[in-house]
């Protein structure tokens, strides 16, 4: 029952920052919505921090079971990269863009955590996609795997950049036009042919 309550807890925490962003939810409006005493939220976090923390650690681990099971279930590089988008709308749709604006100025534990991540999983995982697309001949030869695998990452967080991009501009769409113009400029012939077939098939 305890554990539970945790994850209701988690999850409600989740919808709300993803939605308002982490600042400008507090605990009060947690327990609110939930329906349970703050002194229920605080057997369960010692403070918002921690709480933070967790939620954030929960989403990196969804993240890397994700990675695992489109692996597993689509075995095509271009076909997994769109899919891959389809996820990334059913994430980005409602996201508000100060999430990752919040945490990194008020949470830096969890921030951190973010980091080793990005640099550890994301980036080992960018640059297996290259290689892989490499050797099945989607993906041209002549591309700096080290170099793209970092740009392909860090065009995620510049996607939250509220004061780079104009203010009708959702977070979903950049990001959609990033990864769109990532996979066009180092795809081959073939790879072309196979992103326009499954594309259009989505």
């Amino acid at each position: 029952m305890t554990m539970e309550v945790k994850e209701r807890i988690i999850k409600k925490a989740t919808e709300m920052f993803f939605r308002y962003g982490v600042k400008s939810v507090t605990m009060d409006d947690i327990s609110r919505e939930l329906g349970i005493s703050k002194k229920t939220l605080y057997l369960h976090f010692a403070d918002k921090d921690e709480l933070v923390y967790q939620m954030f650690s929960c989403e990196m681990e969804h993240d890397e079971c994700e990675w695992q099971d489109l692996q597993s279930e689509y075995p095509n590089v271009i076909e997994r990269l769109l899919k891959e988008n389809e996820l990334m709308r059913d994430s980005f749709k409602d996201m508000n863009p100060s999430l990752l604006h919040d945490i990194k100025r008020f949470h830096p534990r969890t921030w951190d955590s973010f980091e080793q991540h990005k640099k550890g999983f994301l980036l080992e995982q960018a640059k297996l996609t290259l290689q892989e697309g490499i050797k099945e001949g989607y993906f041209r030869a002549d591309i700096q795997i080290d170099i793209l695998a970092v740009l392909r990452i860090e065009q995620i967080e510049l996607g939250f950049s509220t004061h780079l991009f104009p203010a009708n501009t959702s977070i979903l769409d950049i990001q959609l036009i990033f990864m769109d113009h990532f996979i066009r400029g180092i795809l081959t012939k073939k790879g072309l042919e196979i992103y326009e077939h499954f594309k259009n098939k989505q």
